[in-house]
């Protein structure tokens, strides 16, 4: 089984456009979930199309290994198949502007497919770049509910909030390390990891087709930058 972390976020709830209101799916924090990133296009010019089981199940542990992505790579006639996961969601709630497709069923595994995203080719080799800003685009809002901890990464240009952590890297990371992950982690010079506990909501909101900056620590945890 092929695992790799990539920094893809995909969600559940819609609304037509972010001048009406948006639908919230609430008490996602701790939610478990999976991707599988289906790679197709042609060299210097591949895309992923992104399936997510946020909304459809909790990604099981023994639907999610069972899956095999040179079975699936060969079903949908893609490049590649990547599976992210799993992961846990850190934001409090959870919001998308566009209509979700329809279910599909990969082996057993129901998701929807969110999103897209250029891949490059050390993607597809499953390297990651940790502390390497890259640049997503989606139709999302995170709401981190006044009085919840969160947890930043902050650069000398910028400040990054978890929005998920993982259990690639560290198959026994779980939520109550969180505060003390800095010991864990191997911060470029000039960085530092800081955990606060909000005195307002913090919302981060991605109007449609915009950009989000995303960046990942060496366990494949993902933060997002605030502007």
């Amino acid at each position: 089984m092929q695992k790799i972390s990539l920094l893809v976020f995909c969600f559940f709830l819609w609304s037509k456009s972010f001048a009406q209101d948006i639908r919230m799916l609430d008490k996602v924090r701790g939610s478990r979930y999976c991707e599988l990133l289906v790679v197709k296009g042609h060299i210097g010019n591949l895309t992923a199309t992104v399936h997510n089981t946020l909304g459809c199940n909790n990604c099981p542990d023994a639907a999610w290994r069972k899956l095999s992505a040179t079975k699936l790579k060969k079903e949908l006639a893609a490049k590649r198949v990547l599976m992210n996961g799993p992961r846990y969601f850190m934001m409090d709630k959870i919001g998308q502007s566009n209509a979700p497709k329809p279910k599909q069923d990969f082996d057993g595994l129901d998701m929807v497919e969110r999103a897209s995203l250029k891949v490059s080719l050390s993607m597809m080799r499953g390297k990651n770049h940790p502390y390497t800003e890259k640049t997503i685009h989606r139709s999302t809002e995170y709401v981190f509910n006044k009085g919840s901890e969160v947890y930043e990464l902050v650069s000398p240009s910028h400040t990054y909030v978890m929005q998920s952590y993982a259990q690639i890297v560290d198959s026994a990371l779980t939520e109550s390390e969180l505060p003390n992950l800095a010991a864990k982690l191997k911060l470029p010079v000039g960085w530092q990891y800081r955990v606060l506990k909000l005195s307002d909501d913090l919302i981060l909101k991605t109007l449609e087709s915009a950009e989000a900056f995303v960046i990942q620590d060496e366990l494949d945890n993902t933060y997002q930058r605030i502007h």
